[in-house]
């Protein structure tokens, strides 16, 4: 059976899994492996059921996992070269097997991974050195806004204070736009934390007090 059609077949395996309730789901031997087993547990979340990835390496474990907690099913996938067996637990239990077409191609598919860390990655890279200390702010956005005006030097928090500036931005981190005593200006830049980066390297940036009715506010 081709790639794509054994696709197909794990997402139609999710969607009955997911209706029955909670189902455990792990995989081994290769990306095609998993690829397919993300494809039924996506196709299970879908369908309104709980889907628990796990990180064991046999489909006994899984079995275990779900008797444990007492979920509904366990789906465990293992691919061998372009050889591919199921074994499933709970609903229509059983151990089924499949074989991916060799003349399709090679029976692996591109890597789906995770990569941690984004928003810290993207702050820290657009941000950049530290520009010392530049007073408080008031971010309102995506939360690398947040750690980018944190690393910048400014003394982030949750609400407006009077003569500080606001930065806010789009909810998809596009657009950024700071709010200070003398309007509002769009900050020019590919996205909202190179807007900022682009500000607070500029002199103006640098908070200047001056006395106010409160004492001291920031102009």
């Amino acid at each position: 059976m081709e790639r794509t059609q054994l696709g197909r077949k794990f997402y139609e395996l999710g969607l009955e899994l997911g209706r029955a309730g909670t189902v455990a789901i792990g995989s081994g031997g290769g990306t095609l492996a998993r690829a397919l087993a993300r494809t039924a547990g996506c196709a299970a979340a879908l369908a309104g059921g709980e889907v628990r990835f796990h990180d064991g390496t046999c489909a006994a474990c899984g079995a275990w996992l779900a008797e444990h907690y007492g979920f509904s099913a366990a789906l465990f996938v293992r691919q061998e070269g372009s050889r591919v067996e199921c074994w499933l637990q709970g609903g229509q239990d059983g151990h089924f097997t499949e074989t991916a077409a060799a003349g399709s191609g090679p029976a692996c598919t591109g890597e789906w991974d995770l990569l941690a860390g984004a928003d810290c990655a993207w702050a820290a890279c657009r941000a950049g050195e530290y520009q010392g200390e530049l007073g408080p702010a008031c971010a309102q956005g995506p939360a690398a806004l947040t750690l980018a005006l944190e690393r910048l030097g400014y003394q982030v928090t949750a609400r407006p204070l009077p003569g500080a500036p606001l930065f806010e931005s789009d909810r998809e981190g596009s657009v950024l736009r700071i709010r200070t005593g003398g309007g509002a200006v769009v900050l020019p830049g590919a996205d909202a934390l190179a807007g900022l980066a682009d500000y607070a390297r500029r002199p103006q940036a640098v908070p200047a007090f001056q006395p106010g009715e409160d004492g001291r506010t920031q102009s």
